[in-house]
């Protein structure tokens, strides 16, 4: 399991949490994660040494020098961790041809998919990485992440000649849930936010085109590359057939069905009227007859 539940730890009692660490100290090594006392999940595994076992000898080393006081001994053992499981990451999507010709829109990494619990990250038009995060190891640790993802896209063969911009975003609701408040926005307009709420991205995805604006308040990251798969399998049953949309938000569904589907017709619905322009705006780009998609509040 990527988590250790807080009912393994009752901190109410020092001498149980004494115990704990006499325990712990006594007991052979697994892996390496973050811990977070005021979590339901008290550990976020991150590294176990059944995956990774030559890592965890490593980071088992450089901690002991580290403890031994050794001069020279400069190490941040969350950074290879992060820098390990990126890697993986990226490998994997490319054995997924992601990306490609067709998609340059994907999720990089999925949370404990990827062995990165409560972090998420989504390339939007091959030059944007938006970040999610959803646990207070990430934000606490939110440069060296950065610093990480910035180093290995810079090295991807698919990125070396473009410099990809990271836009970090988080979910405050699930931060306080893991015992985190996220401090509210000053006058004082970021980097980010001095490019505008306005800003829009064509992301493309199974050769289909959306208009994403990474820098706004937007829904999650701005689109659900997650799911992607479910697109083109409802594609598949589309052909020649009228296709209700519901809860359509950018119209991700009803475009797959007209361009990779072949259907009759399609009409999107969603209860935001931001969503229901943004599909239509899609539909556009993507050279759609309005007579065949159409999109309602």
């Amino acid at each position: 399991s990527a988590y250790l539940h807080h009912n393994i730890f009752d901190g109410s009692d020092e001498n149980n949490a004494q115990q704990m660490r006499d325990e712990i100290n006594k007991s052979q090594l697994i892996g390496y994660g973050v811990y977070n006392p005021h979590s339901m999940y008290r550990v976020r595994m991150l590294c176990h040494e059944t995956i990774h076992p030559k890592l965890t000898k490593e980071l088992r080393l450089a901690r002991k020098q580290i403890q031994r006081g050794e001069e020279g001994v400069n190490y941040e053992i969350l950074y290879p961790i992060l820098e390990r499981k990126l890697i993986d990451a990226m490998r994997l999507r490319v054995a997924m041809n992601l990306p490609s010709d067709m998609t340059d829109t994907y999720r990089l990494v999925n949370g404990e998919g990827d062995g990165l619990s409560g972090l998420a990250v989504d390339i939007l038009g091959g030059s944007t990485a938006i970040v999610m995060s959803s646990a207070a190891w990430c934000e606490i640790h939110k440069e060296t992440i950065k610093s990480v993802l910035a180093k290995l896209l810079k090295q991807h063969q698919s990125y070396t000649n473009v410099d990809i911009d990271i836009v970090w975003r988080n979910t405050p609701s699930r931060l306080r849930q893991d015992g985190y408040e996220v401090m509210m926005k000053d006058d004082s307009a970021s980097d980010e936010d001095d490019r505008g709420e306005q800003l829009a991205l064509v992301a493309m995805e199974s050769s289909v085109k959306y208009l994403t604006y990474p820098y706004s308040d937007g829904q999650k990251t701005g689109f659900y590359c997650d799911q992607r798969e479910n697109r083109l399998m409802i594609a598949q049953l589309c052909e020649n057939k009228r296709i209700l949309d519901l809860c359509c938000y950018n119209g991700g569904f009803a475009l797959n069905a007209i361009i990779r589907g072949s259907a009759a017709s399609a009409t999107g619905v969603d209860s935001s009227q931001d969503a229901v322009d943004a599909a239509i705006e899609n539909a556009s780009l993507n050279g759609l007859d309005a007579k065949k998609i159409s999109f309602v509040r």
